[in-house]
């Protein structure tokens, strides 16, 4: 009997040896490893059975309740079936007469077992030692009834008492060499699994309770440069960049021991000695009692990182070109200096420049050239300026430089800051060389203004230097200029014009008002149909006070396109009468209109839609406005004059009077200035003018008129000299559209004799502010 117990022991043991191979080869093939489990518990329960203690024949005794409970305890359902078929296929090739009691307590066995398996996991519990003791018991005691049941109560005796006392004890030491094969793979797995987490690309160093550093994985080493035997025994101090105080450190510390972890940005040095920024995160690591054992630090480099936030900031507070402050951080540093300001009192002078005809070195020397003039601008003003300036680019060609420190008068801050204004002139004005081949001389305007409080925020007082540049500009260029508050209001004003003129647009409250137009015998031959502004509450405004704000504002060619619309209108309307459908109206067209791309095909469409004659229609055009782009605008002016549109040009004399456009240009009338018409009298030049223009006219087959007559003296003048049409102030004003077609009634019934004296009407201030060409 001893022998037979040593020789199930020695199996035993075998299957627990071969078990934790099978583990450890098949660890990563759950199925394969739980088949091969199954084979080898249940070649163990053939191999118990071949030993085994026959006490009477046909009745084998063995161990196979032990290692078929602990399969199925340990292995699952899977296990248990694959080592309970082997078990009991060999079980029934034996046969004799106790072959079904034995297939009965394999079945037995494997149930019991995974009965037991299923009570431990819904209860949550380990594998313990009771756990085995109480599962032997309950198996064998089952085993002993079963044998009490088939064979009675003298094979129990025989049996019994050895099986009580050798088996669940078997069961408990299977168990726990099962159990400790089970957590041995365990704690390998997850120390494979430990290790590979260390293995990350984020640094982590061990270390014990001293900083002494146990261990590195290699991204450790990748971002310090320091090996992991260079390091191993050395303390942390090592890495110590020297750019923390101690008080740093102490604060971390002191972190470290109240909440075991701390994390923060902190600088290090690499083995090369390059200091480099990284995000550190340090956690203690503790024994179940407390105690402090080791610490465990997960380090980032940061460098692209902080190089990255380096590059956003440059680039959202420095100009990309020059390297120069952008509004941005001028905006924040004014409202400092500002703040500053209001503590001490002292003056702070904003300079704004712009360089003068900067455009034409764009376009004669392409953009690239423009780029380097830029750049050299910058050098030169951040040269001059002090430390505690700042010179900033707005964009394009605008600079800004705000001097600091200026004293607390106002008059000496002033007399300081136009010193740094000169003194940045003659710097600027110097020659500019580029690219070894090109010298460039430019200047620069500039505009000044001071302040030493919050009164205002820091846009108004760039908008009020803004000012006084363009001011400059406005005087001759190259120059500079204080800011006035007259600036100010003059642009307050004129941005309320701008909306009001916008509403009236779209309220249609600009009307046409009509001047006559006469021949030599007096017979209105047709208007000139000019812009007035019926305001709902300043009444009726003349261009003088609109037409300017219009055009810097953009909406001159909605004026205009306005105008056509009604003249258009009433050109319809006289078409039906025999009195007026000889009539024509002129219409002053700006630039801006004629070089839109759809203007013409508008035009046609707007004559069209309204029954109009379009042979009734004269453009007026000046001559500035067609040298912009002369051959579009003959091309447009052709494809208008096929559909009968005529054409005058306006203010002639005043401008370049190209011959050359004037063979190429479809035009019909020549319009005389009323400049010449005015000094005729007493100025020759004027009349030599004038007979120079009629007999050009005549020479091309044109119509001449003149514009601004005022006297019989003038009329008579005129036709002397070849002039044939004349409109001005001695036929009448410019007048509502009724009263027009009432003066053309009259002159139907009684042709009109004009006279200097009776006839001359009052002068409207408002139309005499502007000159002809922009009464629209």
């Amino acid at each position: 009997m001893i022998t037979h117990l040593v020789e199930n022991a020695a199996l035993l043991l075998s299957l627990c040896w071969l078990q934790m191979l099978n583990t450890r080869c098949w660890g990563r093939h759950d199925n394969a490893e739980k088949w091969a489990s199954g084979l080898l518990f249940g070649v163990i329960c053939v191999m118990g059975m071949m030993i085994a203690v026959e006490p009477v024949s046909g009745w084998v005794f063995d161990g196979r309740s032990v290692v078929l409970s602990m399969a199925a305890l340990f292995g699952g359902p899977l296990v248990a079936g694959v080592a309970g078929l082997i078990a009991g296929g060999y079980r029934l090739w034996l046969g004799g007469a106790g072959m079904g009691g034995g297939v009965a307590v394999i079945v037995m066995s494997v149930l019991l077992g995974l009965a037991c398996r299923a009570v431990l996991a819904r209860g949550k519990r380990e594998k313990s030692v009771w756990a085995f003791l109480t599962l032997g018991l309950l198996v064998h005691a089952l085993v002993l009834l079963l044998f009490y049941l088939i064979s009675g109560p003298h094979m129990v005796w025989q049996a019994g008492v050895l099986m009580l006392l050798v088996m669940p004890v078997a069961s408990v030491l299977l168990g726990l060499m099962l159990r400790d094969i089970e957590l041995r793979v365990r704690n390998e797995q997850e120390l494979r699994i430990a290790a590979t987490a260390l293995e990350t690309q984020q640094g982590l160093l061990i270390t014990d309770a001293n900083s002494r550093i146990l261990r590195a994985n290699r991204a450790f080493s990748a971002i310090t440069g320091y090996r992991q035997d260079e390091v191993i025994g050395k303390k942390t101090s090592l890495l110590s960049s020297g750019r923390h105080d101690a008080a740093f450190y102490q604060a971390m510390w002191q972190q470290l021991t109240e909440e075991d972890r701390w994390q923060g940005e902190i600088w290090n040095r690499r083995k090369n000695g390059e200091i480099y920024p990284e995000w550190l995160s340090i956690s203690a690591v503790r024994t179940p009692q407390g105690q402090l054992t080791h610490y465990v630090a997960a380090i980032d480099d940061i460098t692209e990182r902080k190089a990255a936030e380096a590059r956003i900031r440059h680039l959202a507070f420095f100009d990309a070109l020059t390297g120069l402050p952008n509004r941005s951080l001028l905006l924040d540093r004014m409202q400092h200096a500002m703040e500053t300001g209001v503590r001490s009192g002292q003056h702070v002078a904003l300079l704004f420049l712009n360089i003068d005809s900067f455009k034409s070195i764009n376009d004669l020397h392409n953009h690239h050239t423009g780029d380097q003039l830029l750049c050299l601008v910058a050098q030169r003003l951040s040269g001059a300026a002090r430390a505690s300036d700042t010179v900033s680019r707005l964009g394009a060609d605008e600079f800004v430089v705000m001097i600091e420190s200026l004293g607390s008068n106002r008059h000496q801050a002033a007399t300081q800051a136009e010193q740094c204004a000169n003194a940045l002139l003659a710097i600027l004005d110097k020659p500019y060389r580029l690219n070894d081949a090109l010298t460039l001389h430019c200047h620069v305007s500039m505009g000044v203004t001071l302040f030493n409080d919050t009164a205002n925020i820091a846009s108004d007082l760039i908008q009020r230097a803004a000012l006084a540049m363009h001011q400059a500009k406005a005087a001759g260029k190259h120059g500079i200029r204080f800011f006035d508050p007259a600036m100010q209001e003059a642009v307050s004003t004129r941005l309320l014009m701008e909306e009001d003129i916008r509403r009236g647009l779209q309220a249609e409250e600009f009307i046409p008002y009509l001047q006559p137009q006469l021949d030599e015998a007096g017979r209105i031959m047709g208007a000139e149909a000019l812009a007035r502004w019926q305001h709902p509450q300043r009444g009726l405004l003349g261009p003088g006070v609109f037409i300017e704000v219009a055009e810097q504002a953009g909406m001159v060619e909605q004026v205009d396109m306005q105008m056509l619309h009604q003249a258009c209108h009433r050109l319809a309307l006289w078409r039906q009468d025999s009195v007026t459908a000889s009539l024509s109206l002129a219409v002053n067209l700006s630039a801006r209109l004629l070089y839109q791309p759809d203007f013409v095909e508008k035009l046609l469409r707007l004559l069209a839609q309204s029954g109009a004659d379009p042979h009734r229609l004269k453009l007026e055009l000046t001559e500035t406005m067609l040298l912009d782009d002369m051959p579009e605008a003959i091309a447009r002016m052709h494809k208008l004059r096929d559909h009968g549109i005529r054409f005058s040009i306006d203010d002639f004399g005043t401008g370049y009077s190209s011959l050359a456009y004037l063979q190429k240009l479809p035009l019909d009338q020549l319009k005389i200035d009323q400049a010449f018409v005015r000094d005729m009298t007493a100025d020759g030049h004027s009349q030599a003018i004038i007979r120079a223009i009629c007999a050009l006219a005549d020479s091309l087959q044109l119509e001449v008129i003149a514009e601004g007559v005022e006297t019989e003296e003038q009329r008579h003048r005129l036709r002397d000299m070849g002039c044939r049409h004349f409109q001005g102030y001695l036929f009448g004003r410019p007048m509502p559209v009724d009263e027009f077609e009432r003066r053309l009634a009259t002159q139907a019934e009684q042709p009109v004799k004009w006279s200097s004296c009776s006839n001359q009407p009052e002068r409207n201030m408002a139309d005499d502010m502007v000159p002809m060409r922009a009464r629209r």
